[in-house]
């Protein structure tokens, strides 16, 4: 203010005129400079929302084609082991009818007529080494033998090791019958798992 005082009354009047108007010149373009960039923060935030949510929408769709892909391979998958466990089960039903004919009776030539198959006896050691060769633990190993266990696994090398075991040729028969539609419905659900995988 003392350089006001200085200055004769109408040129102080005429500069603080100039700083009043400057100062409120530099209030309103405040205002409108922050009216403007606040209103095109707005405009550009709406813009980042919209392209969010557009390419949420687009995720969403493309996710959605994805499962609806995997849901139909997944089916076709659970469509063709089941025909391939039905068609196991008819060709098991069908080796089961014919068991008796082929464990029951044999030529021993062409032309021959048929007669008995002689007895034919698997000794308990066979029956051990047999189920030891597919893997089935020995009563060593496991839980605890029940009796009859004990006597179907006699020790290697003793006598016992040489009874009859009970098994017959249509016993073994019947047992790979079981044991081909498991392996074959293993190899089948595998191949299925292997080819949903190289789709995906």
């Amino acid at each position: 203010m003392v350089v006001l005082d200085r200055l004769p009354s109408g040129l102080a009047v005429a500069a603080l005129a100039c700083v009043l108007s400057a100062t409120a010149a530099g209030s309103i373009a405040y205002g409108v400079g922050f009216r403007y960039a606040q209103a095109l923060g707005k405009s550009e935030l709406e813009t980042l929302k919209t392209n969010h949510a557009e390419q949420a929408l687009a995720a969403d769709s493309a996710n959605r084609v994805q499962l609806l892909q995997q849901i139909t391979r997944a089916t076709e998958a659970e469509a063709l082991l089941f025909d391939a466990f039905d068609r196991f089960t008819e060709e098991k039903r069908q080796l089961q009818e014919r068991i008796p004919h082929v464990t029951t009776q044999y030529i021993a030539a062409p032309g021959a007529v048929a007669k008995p198959i002689p007895r034919c006896v698997f000794t308990a050691g066979w029956l051990r080494d047999y189920n030891t060769a597919l893997g089935v633990p020995t009563s060593g190993q496991g839980t605890a033998a029940t009796s009859s266990e004990k006597a179907a696994w006699p020790a290697t090398g003793t006598d016992t090791e040489l009874l009859e075991s009970g098994v017959t040729p249509a016993d073994i028969l019947a047992h790979a019958q079981d044991y081909g539609v498991w392996a074959r419905s293993n190899l089948v659900q595998l191949n299925a798992l292997l080819d949903l995988q190289e789709k995906d």
